[in-house]
């Protein structure tokens, strides 16, 4: 053998070695199982919402009653609480992240994160049985072209009249400061 093949092998066996041990020592847990947002508050929320439960179970469990209206109370307290932190968690999540591509001035990360945020799913765009980019494109040229129409010549030439005084003064203004 020579020694690219004792060298290969010898990898191999460090791989398997770091692959096994690590089934034995890291703990394997499904996606979602750590909560990010978990702080002393949703703590607090659960134990209380435990130590009510047991309250309740202790007394037969009965669907009426003070024991049981404290136990939904409590659960429901909690739940609520989870989600409150989940929802502020993810709008800051995809808040950083929309802020970090516009700072960054990289648009496909954007509108990436923006599309996952929000479920956005891209469709095909059609208008008045068009599909195609150039085919919309001018069928919004000729529909603002026939409702952009002067009222009459003489009004179009007092409004453009308005205009350049207006854009004139400005520019004055402008220069002067």
């Amino acid at each position: 053998m020579d020694v690219r093949c004792y060298i290969s092998s010898y990898y191999e066996s460090i791989v398997h070695a770091l692959h096994y041990l690590s089934g034995l020592i890291v703990p394997r847990k499904r996606h979602g199982f750590y909560r990010y947002c978990w702080d002393e508050e949703l703590t607090l929320l659960k134990e209380k919402s435990i130590q009510s439960f047991s309250i309740w179970a202790s007394l037969g469990k009965l669907r009426t009653g003070t024991a049981f209206d404290e136990m939904k109370k409590d659960k429901e307290a909690y739940t609520l609480g989870i989600r409150t932190k989940e929802k502020k968690q993810v709008r800051s999540d995809y808040s950083d992240s929309l802020n970090n591509a516009l700072m960054n001035k990289d648009m496909d990360t954007f509108w990436k994160s923006l599309r996952s945020t929000f479920g956005c799913k891209s469709s095909t765009a059609m208008t008045d049985g068009i599909f195609d980019d150039k085919g919309i494109a001018n069928k919004f040229a000729n529909v603002f072209e026939s409702v952009s129409v002067p009222n009459s010549v003489d009004r179009h030439k007092l409004l453009e009249t308005k205009f350049i005084i207006r854009f004139h003064n400005t520019l004055v203004m402008v220069v002067v400061i």
